[in-house]
């Protein structure tokens, strides 16, 4: 006799991803959450999975929304002593992250996996140039702990709004050596951006090139780097997100 046909299973989703964030992620509650203007939120976590980890500045945690979405976050600190981390959240549009931000909540319960490499700062020698957006704004805070500090660091961002931005940056200690430049229409501001970068670089052809953000800025400006001259070692790229495109490892919006 045949065996019967295995009957599809009843389990319902919700369950299946329960059981697939308890494999492979991390449990951590929201400790605190201080509104930074309107645009940004900064968030503190808490939780034992979270302690003797193992964290090098520019690492990222990545945490897991409903029907396993997942965005991903660079932490401004990790205690593994304690089990705490901090990480700025930047509110934009209806989206799965940017709504969460807006309603998180203390104690919130929360599944997350790392910290997992991404970009490793300590690696990056001085003088350097850090440029990004207002998803960047936690990679930059976080160079502060490697062993070269904040020391020849230049800071170079794209923003919506300069003020909210510059307000967000007072809040997590990165107030000097930082240009902030307003998007405009087709990109136009990035030709300020890139004449900026490449006078800077032939003064100092030896500055290490940290891009980060939106993909198609990154890439515009790595070849007008390499344009000027600089060596492809020098220049280090972590995109973040692209209208229109999901699939980045380091998705923050």
């Amino acid at each position: 006799m045949f065996s019967p046909m295995p009957q599809p299973s009843t389990v319902p989703s919700g369950v299946v991803e329960s059981m697939f964030h308890r494999l492979v992620s991390r449990r951590a509650r929201v400790r605190e959450v201080e509104p930074v203007g309107d645009a940004f939120r900064l968030i503190t976590l808490v939780g034992e999975d979270l302690e003797n980890r193992r964290w090098v500045p520019g690492d990222m945690i990545q945490i897991g929304f409903a029907g396993l979405a997942g965005r991903a976050y660079t932490p401004l600190s990790f205690d593994p002593r304690t089990g705490t981390t901090t990480f700025l959240g930047y509110v934009h549009g209806h989206g799965i992250a940017s709504s969460w931000l807006a309603s998180a909540t203390i104690g919130e319960q929360l599944f997350l996996v790392g910290p997992r490499s991404a970009l490793d700062l300590d690696a990056v020698n001085r003088p350097m140039i850090f440029f990004g957006d207002e998803t960047s704004l936690g990679t930059a805070a976080a160079i502060r702990a490697t062993p070269g500090g904040m020391r020849e660091v230049a800071f170079s961002f794209e923003v919506e709004s300069a003020e909210a931005s510059r307000v967000a940056l007072e809040r997590i200690g990165v107030m000097s050596g930082v240009t902030l430049t307003t998007r405009e229409p087709e990109d136009r501001h990035l030709d300020r951006i890139e004449s900026d970068l490449t006078r800077a670089l032939r003064a100092a052809p030896q500055t290490r090139c940290i891009f980060t953000g939106k993909a198609s800025s990154i890439q515009r400006l790595y070849k007008a780097v390499r344009r000027a001259g600089i060596s492809a070692k020098q220049v280090t790229n972590v995109a973040y997100w692209e209208p229109g495109r999901k699939g980045f490892s380091g998705v923050q919006r």
